[in-house]
């Protein structure tokens, strides 16, 4: 006798064969940023958009502009690690 699967594993499997992992991972992808941000970052962000694989962080602060441009290579393979897969191409500081 097989050991019953989760309710959880359906629902990925059923994520998987529609094509929607895609999308809900796009869709969770600017509250994962903002954790790993964290507070003092976002508050420092005018928007936080994702699009085709670019990440685009507005930011009003101009030495906050500098230190997300030194770190976006960091924050791209942090996001994709998280998501276990590469979601995030490149991520653009305005």
């Amino acid at each position: 006798m097989s050991t019953p699967k989760s309710l959880a594993h359906y629902l990925q499997l059923l994520l998987d064969e529609r094509g929607l992992r895609n999308r809900l991972e796009e869709a969770r992808l600017p509250e994962i940023v903002r954790d790993i941000l964290g507070p003092t970052v976002v508050r420092r962000l005018d928007t936080l958009t994702f699009h085709n694989g670019e990440l685009i962080l507005r930011c009003h602060s101009p030495i906050w502009r500098v230190e997300l441009r030194l770190r976006a290579e960091t924050i791209r393979q942090t996001l994709n690690e998280y998501f276990g897969r590469e979601i995030v191409r490149v991520v653009t500081v305005l």
